[in-house]
């Protein structure tokens, strides 16, 4: 495509003040800035006056790997391609398509993860997988290699410590796909069967991602003032104690560092915020290279079992079903909640399965006063019924403030932790993070424009090795997005944005006049 857009305030994903001018499209690439149009030029012109053009947002937090394969890719990727997300992140938390073992004795464990794929095997290496994502995907997309699903392709999901052979082939299936172009490692050590990571694990895993100059990120075990995943209820914060082990991962290994998702679950959370910061500059200040990203949201997406504790979940399921067993974990759970300032009032169920649809939308509270039982029962009910992998909406995560402050640190990036689900309730942040966070902006409620525009597209690519992306620059690839900065809001449902008309990807209209095109111009993006 040969475009001419003209009469923008153009934000070129550095510089933090706009200028007015013309920015020339060729091909999958920008041709030109120029403060004229140029003479002679003879193919289309798009008059953008009254609208801010920007690089595209590259969200930086997505699970989005598993849908970029499939030839319906369209329908779930199709909410973030509108609300102006040129280029995903995906493989976070520990899973991820790329690098499970594709002979893996394990296939029932996996399919938990690959429900919507179960050809997994065709995505199993950085190679199938962005061959996939290349025919398929309306969105740009790299992937890092997610430690939980790799781990369950050697052992499953349950509890246990991998033996050498083990560890050598895992190390050895990670690094053919950081050598073909994954960005990194994830971890999710609040999850199973990343929670089982023994130190030297993990830590092998992080000197392995530092020799190929990659990332590391990290789902921290903990992200409350008090959780199962530790036995003390009194002392050091959780939330705290989950961020020193990975700053200690990131001292030993010497690797990169993201934290996903920082977020503070249960009111009585909220001030651990300025430690937390001190926590991650005062690393910074000592050479490690620590970054984080936030969604602007007081709740967040996860899975029903994300607060049993460890000891818990390893057990064979006729165990849990034990009177003490149950009782004890009444116990843990009533009194972290208590010293939390989190209820299962904050506990939304979004997708329990179809055989479940009466579950959806609602809190495990109203369940709880439906079924005529404790909000504790109710809670072990549904997972004992609809199993661990049906999907929460979490509320309480964070508060106007804490958004505003994290939103304005210098190694912020922004996301959305979402996915598009079959059925049931969707989550907001699939179809307007990005804007909402612009609106707050736009209200003085978060990061001035101009930085906040660098954090979203040059400042995140650089962060994850994403070449020629996030600016607009000569040589840089055509992913553009053009809003209305006085309308510009997240629409408050399952819709398009307001005041977002235009998305470019790759030099190719994803959005135009505020009409999707069907197309699937996303290309799978290797990391040297």
């Amino acid at each position: 495509m040969e475009l001419l857009i003209k009469n923008a305030e153009i934000f070129d994903g550095l510089d933090e003040n706009a200028k007015t001018g013309y920015v020339l499209v060729e091909g999958d690439r920008i041709g030109a800035l120029l403060d004229r149009e140029p003479a002679g030029y003879t193919g289309e012109t798009l008059d953008a006056a009254g609208l801010t053009l920007i690089p595209g947002f590259i969200d930086t937090h997505s699970h989005n790997d598993f849908y970029g394969v499939l030839p319906t890719a369209e329908r779930y990727l199709r909410p973030f391609v509108e609300q102006g997300i040129t280029t995903q992140v995906a493989g976070n938390c520990g899973f991820s398509t790329v690098g499970i073992d594709p002979d893996t004795p394990y296939g029932g464990d996996l399919f938990a993860f690959f429900a919507s794929n179960p050809d997994y095997k065709e995505a199993a290496t950085f190679a199938g997988w962005a061959a996939a994502v290349d025919r398929y995907s309306p969105v740009n997309m790299a992937c890092l290699c997610g430690h939980g699903t790799i781990r369950t392709s050697l052992r499953g999901l349950g509890p246990g410590a991998l033996g050498p052979e083990q560890l050598d082939t895992m190390e050895r299936l990670i690094a053919r796909q950081l050598e073909a172009g994954a960005a990194g490692i994830s971890y999710g050590l609040m999850y199973d069967p990343g929670m089982y990571g023994s130190p030297e694990e993990l830590l092998r895993l992080a000197k392995l991602a530092a020799r190929y100059n990659k990332l590391i990120t990290f789902h921290a075990r903990a992200l409350s003032r008090f959780s199962t995943s530790y036995p003390e209820l009194f002392g050091r914060a959780h939330n705290l104690r989950a961020l020193d082990e990975v700053l200690e991962i990131a001292e030993k290994s010497g690797a990169k560092t993201h934290l996903s998702h920082i977020i503070f679950v249960g009111r009585n959370t909220w001030n651990t915020l300025e430690e937390t910061i001190s926590l991650i500059d005062g690393g910074n200040r000592r050479g490690l290279d620590l970054s984080f990203d936030i969604y602007p949201f007081d709740f967040g997406a996860s899975t029903i079992t994300v607060v049993l504790p460890a000891w818990y979940r390893g057990l064979p399921a006729e165990e849990k079903r034990k009177f003490p067993v149950r009782l004890r974990l009444r116990a843990e759970i009533f009194a972290t909640r208590k010293l939390l300032g989190f209820g299962f009032d904050d506990v939304r169920i979004s997708y329990a399965g179809a055989a479940h649809g009466e579950y959806t939308g609602k809190r495990i509270s109203e369940i709880a006063r439906a079924k005529g039982t404790g909000a504790f029962d109710a809670y072990i009910g549904v997972i004992d019924e609809t199993g661990p992998e049906t999907t929460v909406i979490m509320y309480s995560y964070m508060n106007d403030r804490i958004i505003d402050l994290l939103s304005r640190h210098p190694k912020t990036a922004y996301m959305t932790d979402a996915w598009i689900t079959d059925e049931g309730m969707q989550n907001p942040a699939a179809f307007g993070a990005f804007p909402k966070f612009l609106r707050l902006s736009r209200d003085g409620k978060a990061e001035t424009l101009g930085r906040m525009i660098r954090k979203m597209t040059s400042q995140a690519a650089e962060r994850f090795g994403l070449k020629k992306r996030g600016r607009i620059a000569p040589g840089y690839y055509a992913d553009l997005v053009l809003f209305n900065r006085n309308t510009i809001a997240e629409s408050g449902g399952e819709g398009p944005p307001l005041g977002l008309p235009h998305v470019i990807i790759n030099g190719e209209f994803a959005v135009r006049d505020g009409v999707y095109q069907k197309k699937a111009p996303g290309r799978a993006l290797p990391v040297e």
